[in-house]
């Protein structure tokens, strides 16, 4: 999905930002009604210490299957019921508000401090299927990270022999493949000792925006959503209040791409964005559901036939459920420490079945890749995607310059 949780907190703030400041402009009162409501649902989000959110597919396996039938490409049946059990969750957690939360000190400064995850945060992502039974499950709590999967749940999720599967588990070391079992593992987030390494290629620093680029961003997007958002009151569904927000899909997207376009000089995975919106996104009005509970944010639905003339209305909404002051994020008890021979093992395998070999070597039987030139180093970093401590981590843990500058794009 993002960084999902920097994503996010953008989308938060602006939102907040923009209909709790120019909302003169949408026209009659019950509109302007609506927005406020949904301004100060947006502003609950960050004023507790915890928060958690899961995204789901909010349709049976038989109307999985005739949305594929009415657009065209098939949904066989054990797809359908996978998708319509399974979801995705998200939660923080934190001693204090999450809107409080500093960034990690050091961050990008440039004085070869490591990026972190910030000790006092918690968080957790899971992935459940049927029955709400973990396929997957990931958190990070105290500056350690936690994992475990479930192979055969997976397997039995999408119609498969749980049993041809398990003895891709048998090759990796003992803890390793227990966590794909379902037993928690444990290791630290912080690099290892020494990962630094040598060379004297400086910490690249993380893009930053200055001040008044950010004031101008914040200006830009609150005048086109005041402008191109409208809002309507549906009255109560299942005790919750429902308000539309209604967007020209295409006009939304132009607007939001201008906006945007004059920090590529100072971000520079901006300059990859399009100038214009994409030609799949309609040139039509799109619509999401927004449902209020006591005036905080509940949930939000989207139907995906909108975004498919083919689907003649035969709908297939997606659904993200809001947690707001859930229970903090706890480690799990009885995790196996993860020692670095056995990351580094496992990387190492992954570089290999891959068939890296590129021009940083391959990872080697004992997981290790030849060590990166600052040349290199600078190649990765240049793009913001990567910083230089974590570069070299990656390349400790067995990747090569090939590996890791496509991991560096996919996060770009």
């Amino acid at each position: 999905m993002i960084r999902r949780s920097a994503r996010t907190a953008l989308a938060t703030a602006a939102c907040g930002a923009v209909l709790a400041g120019g909302l003169a402009a949408c026209g009659t009162v019950q509109q302007l009604n609506a927005a406020d409501k949904v301004s100060k649902a947006f502003e609950t989000f960050g004023s507790g210490k915890s928060f958690s959110a899961k995204l789901s597919v909010d349709a049976t396996a038989a109307q999985i299957e005739a949305f594929g039938a009415a657009t065209g490409e098939e949904i066989d049946k054990d797809s359908a019921a996978a998708l319509s059990s399974v979801s995705l969750s998200i939660a923080f957690s934190a001693d204090k508000p999450l809107k409080d939360i500093q960034p990690t000190k050091g961050a990008g400064s440039g004085n070869g401090a490591a990026t972190a995850a910030d000790p006092s945060v918690s968080a957790s992502y899971t992935l459940t299927g049927k029955g709400g039974a973990p396929l997957a499950e990931l958190r990070q709590v105290g500056g350690k990270a936690y994992a475990r999967g479930d192979l055969a749940g997976f397997a039995k999720l999408v119609g498969q022999n749980a049993a041809e599967v398990e003895g891709l588990a048998e090759g990796l070391p003992a803890p390793l493949g227990n966590a794909l079992k379902g037993q928690w593992v444990s290791f630290d987030l912080k690099a290892p000792e020494g990962a630094g390494g040598t060379g004297g290629a400086a910490a690249t620093p993380t893009p930053t925006l200055d001040p008044k680029a950010a004031e101008n961003l914040n200006a830009s997007l609150k005048d086109i959503l005041t402008r191109d958002l409208s809002f309507e009151e549906k009255g109560k569904q299942d005790g919750k209040d429902r308000i539309t927000v209604t967007a020209p899909a295409r006009k939304l997207t132009d607007d939001l791409l201008k906006a945007v376009e004059p920090l590529a000089k100072d971000i520079p995975n901006l300059a990859k964005l399009p100038k214009s919106a994409p030609a799949k996104v309609p040139d039509r009005p799109l619509a999401l559901d927004l449902y209020l509970d006591g005036g905080a944010l509940s949930a939000v639905t989207f139907d995906l036939a909108q975004l498919e003339e083919k689907a003649g209305g035969t709908p297939l909404p997606l659904r993200i459920a809001f947690g707001h002051d859930t229970p903090a994020v706890q480690a799990p008890a009885g995790a196996t420490e993860l020692s670095s021979e056995d990351i580094g093992g496992l990387f190492g395998q992954l570089a290999a079945a891959g068939g890296a070999g590129g021009a940083g070597g391959a990872a080697g039987a004992a997981g290790a890749a030849a060590p990166l030139t600052d040349a290199q180093i600078k190649e990765l970093t240049r793009d913001g995607a990567m910083n230089e401590e974590q570069v070299r981590l990656y390349n400790s843990l067995g990747l090569g310059y090939q590996d890791i500058k496509d991991l560096a794009d996919l996060k770009a």
